[in-house]
């Protein structure tokens, strides 16, 4: 996927996880307040930072090892599986592949707690679909 993880791609993302209420509602409900950084299962440093004020997405940039916040979730992950999520899109039995196999990496956060708390699985789950 061109320009994946680039500065274009991350302000779109962000403003379409704004105006998306199944993404928005159920983290502002939850209080959710986080640091989401995505990237490249190869690379040292995620390409892309998210900082997260009730829910909504507050800033977005190109992830700057000097300057960025730390992440409270890295996520890391091939292009080609980012590319294959964003087009099928993601079911919790197939989160729980990716992890187990280590397609989808969870390099900072709770994985288990995500998936366990409804107001955070719903949300994570149509992330992909937003990609």
């Amino acid at each position: 996927m061109e320009g994946l993880f680039s500065r274009q791609w991350v302000e779109r993302f962000a403003a379409q996880w704004n105006a998306n209420m199944d993404m928005v509602a159920p983290l502002s409900a939850a209080n959710f307040n986080s640091v989401i950084a995505f990237g490249f299962s190869d690379e040292t440093n995620p390409a892309v930072v998210l900082e997260v004020k009730n829910g909504k997405v507050a800033k977005a940039g190109v992830f700057v090892a000097a300057s960025s916040p730390t992440p409270d979730w890295d996520l890391r992950a091939s292009a080609e599986n980012w590319v294959k999520w964003k087009k099928e899109g993601m079911g919790i039995a197939g989160l729980g592949v990716a992890v187990a196999t280590r397609q989808l990496e969870f390099r900072a956060g709770d994985y288990r707690k995500m998936i366990r708390t409804p107001r955070l699985a719903g949300p994570f789950l149509k992330f992909f679909t937003l990609l």
